[in-house]
């Protein structure tokens, strides 16, 4: 079973694949799928973020391109008739290591992080992530489980100045590519420190986990094969070994593929890609714990959608032909 967006793009999603080339299998099966409108016309939009001081903080895409494997591209705001769309600059050079496929990025000062995956074999990958700091990447020691034998890096969130958040996602399975289970690597120290713990267990052919910031700490989405979704929320532990202490706070039967998550002043709106569909379902702040707010609501957006990490209540749609700023005050 794979989810398609409204958009009417190929299937996006395929999460069980034996590997071959399992680095490229792995990120390619939990990243949109280009629909023959976005391979003709722009780049492929892997993930936003903004903040890194190695760009003057500005909004940048990881872009997979027709001519090279993957870039960095600024996108520029551009408003017109009432809505704000996005206008992709040249690629900028991406140093990072030849046997890496990226996923997603965040930015922490003068660090942008890049998760993904680390080809070891023809028929296996590591989750990996990347630190890059002046036009130079290397790789970071995550503290990848014995549970997952291969695997990738998914979702990354900043937590405060200094704080990370990265999920670590695979099989105890070797040579196959499937989201069985889900853990983080979280740092406060700005990557020099790490702990790992258990996100979700038990999930078949998963998919993708998405995590945001929020005020009280970390909100985190998952889901099974079914599409079942369970959201987590959880602090920063401010003693000892780094630690987000997760509370359950919400399971959704159906819900399809967690898509993004972002965070408001008021509430956390997760985005669901659920048989074509597109949901939004908001979390709000109910005397100290998050809490469903109703069922999913009619969100009325347009293809994929990617969370900005780093900036608060923003987000773009794609269709694959017109990049969409969404939340920009």
């Amino acid at each position: 079973m794979a989810f398609t967006g409204s958009s009417g793009a190929a299937p996006r999603l395929t999460r069980r694949t034996v590997l071959t080339g399992a680095a490229a299998i792995l990120a390619g099966a939990l990243a949109p799928a280009a629909s023959p409108a976005r391979a003709a016309a722009a780049p492929q939009i892997y993930a936003a973020a903004t903040g890194w001081t190695g760009r003057g903080g500005e909004l940048l895409v990881l872009t997979g391109e027709a001519d090279a494997d993957h870039a960095l591209r600024v996108l520029e705001p551009a408003e017109a008739s009432g809505t704000v769309t996005g206008v992709l600059g040249p690629p900028l050079p991406l140093p990072l290591p030849g046997d890496f496929t990226p996923h997603s990025m965040a930015a922490t000062g003068a660090t942008l992080w890049v998760t993904g995956a680390r080809e070891l074999a023809p028929d296996r990958a590591r989750p990996a992530l990347v630190r890059i700091e002046e036009a130079a990447g290397e790789y970071v020691d995550l503290p990848v489980p014995k549970e997952i034998q291969s695997g990738i890096a998914t979702a990354v969130s900043p937590l405060g100045a200094n704080g990370l958040a990265v999920a670590i996602e695979g099989s105890p399975d070797k040579h196959v590519a499937v989201v069985s289970r889900s853990h983080l690597a979280v740092t406060a120290d700005g990557g020099a420190t790490w702990t790992g713990q258990r996100l979700a267990a038990g999930l078949g052919e998963g998919y993708g986990t998405v995590l945001t910031e929020t005020d009280r700490g970390l909100f985190a989405a998952v889901a099974d094969g079914e599409g079942t979704q369970f959201a987590y929320s959880g602090r920063l532990t401010e003693a000892g070994a780094p630690q987000i202490r997760l509370t359950a706070i919400g399971t959704a039967p159906g819900a399809g593929r967690p898509m993004a998550a972002v965070a408001t002043k008021a509430h956390v709106s997760l985005y669901s890609d659920r048989d074509g569909t597109i949901t939004e379902t908001r979390f709000t702040d109910d005397e100290r714990t998050e809490a469903a707010l109703g069922s999913s609501l009619d969100c009325a957006c347009l293809g994929e959608v990617l969370a900005v990490n780093g900036r608060r209540g923003v987000w773009l749609e794609t269709d694959g032909t017109v990049i969409r700023i969404r939340g920009i005050e």
